[in-house]
């Protein structure tokens, strides 16, 4: 159960902050909501989430500690574990799902494994695919707020370490 004012990783949304939990009726149906909004404050958008759904309530995922975070920097990044489909569909399918899911590790693991194929092609004198090159920049940046806000350091700091971890 969260907790009005408490910030979560929210699915590829980035962090947010639950600003209230309320019940709403929808067509003579009433529910409990947590209703977020980007804990970066740059839009008033709300975000409602239905309690009483799993799948949606299972992508809200308490942000990392200070100590969490720097031992996910420090650990080894595999990308072993990513699964790379030559259809880029797919692999856009699986990065989507590797987002939600809020395990660091193999989001670090992604972007590398985005950042690698980008250097073989370059090799091949041809672009990295853009759909990967936008997953990548998406979840540099997820990562880049959520350590910006824990660590307290500039969200350009902490995109830094991202890419410094990534291109090792």
């Amino acid at each position: 159960m969260h907790r009005i004012g408490e910030n979560v990783l929210y699915g590829s949304n980035g962090v947010m902050t639950v600003v209230d939990i309320r019940e709403e009726q929808v067509a003579d149906v009433s529910r409990s909501y947590y209703v977020l909004r980007s804990a970066s404050g740059n839009s008033e958008s709300l975000v409602f989430v239905p309690m009483d759904n799993e799948r949606l309530t299972s992508f809200m995922h308490a942000l990392l500690t200070a100590d969490e975070i720097k031992s996910v920097l420090d650990s080894a990044i595999d990308t072993s574990r990513v699964e790379w489909s030559v259809n880029s569909r797919a692999r856009t399918e699986y990065f989507k799902r590797v987002m939600e899911s809020g395990n660091r590790t193999l989001m670090l693991a992604m972007i590398r494994a985005i950042h690698e194929s980008g250097l073989k092609r370059l090799d091949l004198g041809k672009k990295n695919f853009l759909a990967d090159e936008n997953v990548k920049q998406r979840t540099e940046k997820l990562l880049a707020s959520e350590f910006s806000l824990v660590l307290q350091i500039d969200e350009s700091e902490a995109l830094e370490l991202i890419r410094q971890k990534v291109e090792g």
